[in-house]
């Protein structure tokens, strides 16, 4: 499916076009009931409220354009709508952060803050309706629905003065949503607002950027031998583990943590089609103006892993509203095909020979650290991979070295 022909790129070459049309696509795919006119000066009310002056005439005048022209296309639907939405999004996403008003944000207090950010990462979840970038529609957000989300208490349980207390500290969070530029038409929150990195920085100093295509070039690559003391220390965490499932989950958590990633476990993620998909293991990293992010699961099973699961788990990755960088499939063996199939779909396989128990989880963790460790080394740069085997080799050296002190001083 292709953006329409009469669709023109001028109408989005500044920044305030871009937000008006923006405004005026999200508005579309939620509302398309409506007629025109209602839906015209629907959307240009909503710019007066997030632009002034030259800005709201240019963006006004896009979104206006954009509308006539949908509406003259009979065959126009949601779909084509949603192509234009992820064509353009880098875009969309530029002028979205361009005009966010932080300073509300910043009035508000310490805890309001924080819940705020709950609050955000919870909606994300809980959509009546999605685009397949992420852009979300909620029927009504109300103060009790907001309460109920942030504490999981029903909200008519309270009595009169704390829920008098709590309506108004939730109303004052929904109209910072708004203010902000956050929250549109008071119903919709476009998905550049929801993406990982601007929640992460909603409430710090930090000047949100814009994301861009990754470069493995620019991957930050930390290389430590494989016997250091960090891996050995990271190892022996778990020694005594409860044996269960989850324990191979945070083995690879942690091995990613190590190298500079952020993680979760079990994770919950906003799916294409709507839902959630429970991902093993969700880590991200910061890598220049891109954030990276990996995929793992994990199988820690007697049994060897056959291609149905392999098919299941490339069929989980792809309904992702935020497709993995880079997919890792973790398990003790797979079959012949089910292997054939994972390196197809573009897992990275890591078979660890055999199921993880008490007694072998510190020499599973170093199995999953060196297989990780040469993985990106092998995509960085040439010059840091020769400076790697440099200093796998001094390493060696060392530990020959002190050998040989060891046997003198013996």
């Amino acid at each position: 499916m292709e953006v329409p022909s009469w669709f023109k790129e001028d109408w989005i070459d500044t920044d305030a076009k871009a937000l008006g049309l923006y405004i005026a696509l999200l508005y579309y795919i939620f509302f398309e009931y409506f007629d025109k006119n209602h839906i015209i000066d629907s959307v240009k009310a909503e710019i007066a409220t997030k632009l002034t002056g030259n800005d709201a005439f240019e963006a006004s005048n896009s979104a206006e354009t954009f509308l006539e022209n949908l509406f003259t296309d009979k065959s126009i639907n949601i779909q084509v709508l949603s192509v234009i939405e992820g064509k353009y999004y880098n875009k969309f996403r530029k002028a979205c952060h361009k005009y966010f008003k932080r300073r509300y944000i910043e009035r508000l207090e310490d805890k309001d803050k924080k819940d705020l950010i709950t609050i955000l990462e919870r909606l994300k979840l809980r959509p009546d309706k999605l685009t397949k970038t992420g852009s979300v529609y909620f029927s009504s957000l109300s103060d009790s629905f907001l309460y109920e989300l942030l504490t999981g208490m029903n909200f008519i349980t309270l009595n009169q003065d704390e829920r008098r207390k709590q309506s108004k500290r939730m109303k004052n969070l929904l109209e910072t949503l708004s203010n902000s530029g956050i929250l549109w038409f008071s119903h919709i929150i476009p998905a550049p607002f929801l993406e990982e990195e601007f929640i992460t920085k909603l409430t710090s100093s930090e000047e949100i950027i814009e994301e861009s295509a990754p470069s493995y070039e620019s991957f930050e690559v930390e290389i430590r031998p494989t016997t250091s003391p960090l891996v050995i220390k990271e190892a022996r965490e778990f020694e005594g583990k409860k044996l269960e499932w989850k324990v191979l989950e945070e083995i690879v958590g942690k091995n990613l943590k190590s190298m500079g990633f952020n993680y979760d476990l079990d994770r919950e993620l906003p799916a294409r089609g709507g839902g959630t998909i429970e991902v093993d293991v969700w880590a991200w990293k910061k890598i220049g103006n891109t954030t990276f992010y990996v995929y793992a699961s994990c199988k820690n099973w007697d049994k060897e892993v056959d291609r149905s699961v392999i098919d299941e788990e490339f069929g989980r990755t792809m309904q992702l509203i935020h497709i993995p960088h880079l997919k890792i499939f973790v398990a003790k063996k797979l079959t012949g095909p089910a292997k054939d199939a994972a390196l197809a779909d573009g897992f990275i396989v890591i078979e660890i020979g055999e199921k993880v128990l008490t007694y072998n989880a510190q020499e599973i963790y170093k199995i999953v650290y060196n297989h990780l460790k040469e993985l990106f080394i092998g995509i960085a740069p040439p010059e840091l991979q020769r400076f790697a085997k440099l200093a796998r080799e001094y390493s060696e050296k060392l530990r020959s070295l002190a050998d040989e002190i060891e046997k003198i001083s013996g």
